[in-house]
């Protein structure tokens, strides 16, 4: 990993760190930080297709962007396309600053004499590329002149400049042996900081009923001299006492008290009567799911495990609860002759899309509407909630799942 120190110029006293492989969500904490000096942030994905491309947060006046990977929406590369809008240092000396200028001459003397090198010509973007390992440098063809063959060739000093000087026009910090192949990697230590963080989640089922939810889970041993990365698996099921739940998980980030319960008008008379004591949910965010539990009896009723799509009103609030929930369809003979390639067997993940599990829906669903008041703005209008045997599916515009609900049938 590249020790990499990033400042940017107008507040050159102020750093801050993001490592990669850190989630979405940390990188938007430590930038918040940052809310006085960083003038815009803007968060672009695809609103149809939010799988297809890269999640980007785009400091636009500030000349950074930060490409997280779409499915497990871990940090994978920082760009710096505005070099004179940003500090760097490369084991503690600056070779972009105010004071220094980032030539070619300056990068082969912070990089060159200890890292492998790969010079590249991209005829169809015309532009050079020194590729090191974790770190590219690229430079406009207008500014510089080399042989008219392409190709990657070896050795910074085939590029050449009318002027004698070459400066760098983009730089590219990525985890891996090429910016081309770039994939994110593991969440790194330092975001860990006492923190259970899902490996899955895989939702066991008995005669298309839940039965339990095995978790996998990472976490790390707070001490300065340990960099182990522990694995443990645990399960919850209905009926818990929360205490037990506390036990298994940890305490959890938040806990929420419902003030009403809009599902109990079609809860048996005497369940309506217990209703006096509000339920509760343990909020665990770096999860991905929320545990609700019976105010009068204490024990786990409902799971609520959330897809963390962009687009969707709790966007960033949780981080992606990476589930696989086995389902087997009853099909009926009309179905199997209008749909004859729909399968029984299905395994849905957060990448599973509605149309994928049921083609035609035949009842309507029920419309999420969800309020706004002065704190609180929703921009991305309604979704959508489909029943299937004990789960609730809260399905977006764009036919990816929101959330899954697991709830203990009366």
């Amino acid at each position: 990993m590249l020790d990499l120190e990033v400042a940017l110029s107008s507040v050159f006293d102020n750093r801050f760190e993001l490592s990669l492989g850190s989630p979405f969500c940390h990188c938007v904490t430590v930038l918040k930080q940052f809310d006085k000096e960083i003038q815009e942030i803007q968060v672009w994905y695809s609103d149809q297709n939010p799988l297809m491309n890269d999640l980007v947060l785009n400091l636009s006046r500030d000349g950074i962007k930060l490409m997280f990977d779409p499915y497990n929406q871990r940090l994978k590369m920082i760009e710096i396309n505005d070099m004179d809008k940003v500090s760097l240092k490369y084991h503690g000396k600056h070779f972009n600053s105010p004071t220094v200028s980032p030539t070619i001459e300056q990068i082969n003397q912070s990089f060159g004499s200890t890292t492998p090198c790969t010079e590249i010509f991209d005829e169809n973007k015309q532009r050079f590329v020194m590729n090191f390992r974790g770190l590219a440098f690229f430079f406009s063809a207008d500014d510089a002149q080399t042989h008219p063959e392409g190709g990657a060739r070896s050795g910074y000093r085939r590029l050449s400049s009318p002027s004698g000087i070459i400066k760098v026009t983009k730089l590219q910090i990525y985890h891996g042996a090429s910016f081309t192949e770039s994939q994110a990697p593991e969440i790194p230590l330092s975001v860990y900081n006492g923190i259970c963080f899902l490996v899955k989640a895989d939702v066991e089922r008995a005669n298309n009923v839940f039965s339990s939810l095995k978790l996998t889970l990472n976490t790390h041993k707070l001490g300065a001299d340990n960099e182990e990365i522990r694995q443990f698996q645990t399960s919850i099921t209905f009926g818990l006492p929360a205490q037990e739940v506390d036990s298994r998980l940890g305490a959890p980030t938040k806990i929420y008290y419902k003030s009403h319960d809009k599902m109990k008008i079609h809860s048996p008379v005497d369940r309506q009567r217990e209703g006096l004591k509000s339920d509760y949910i343990y909020n665990y965010f770096s999860l991905g799911l929320d545990l609700i539990f019976d105010g009068a009896s204490h024990k786990l009723k409902k799971i609520l495990l959330h897809t963390n799509y962009p687009g969707h009103y709790n966007f960033n609030i949780y981080m992606r609860c990476n589930f696989t929930i086995p389902l087997t369809l009853e099909l009926s003979a009309e179905q199997r002759m209008s749909n004859p390639y729909q399968s029984e067997q299905l395994s849905i993940t957060p990448y599973t899309k509605w149309n994928d599990i049921v083609p035609s829906n035949r009842q309507a669903p029920v419309v999420l509407r969800r309020k706004e008041s002065l704190n609180s703005i929703n921009p991305f209008g309604c979704t959508f909630c489909h029943g299937l045997q004990d789960m609730i599916f809260e399905v977006m515009k764009n036919g990816h799942i929101a959330a899954v609900t697991i709830y203990q049938p009366f």
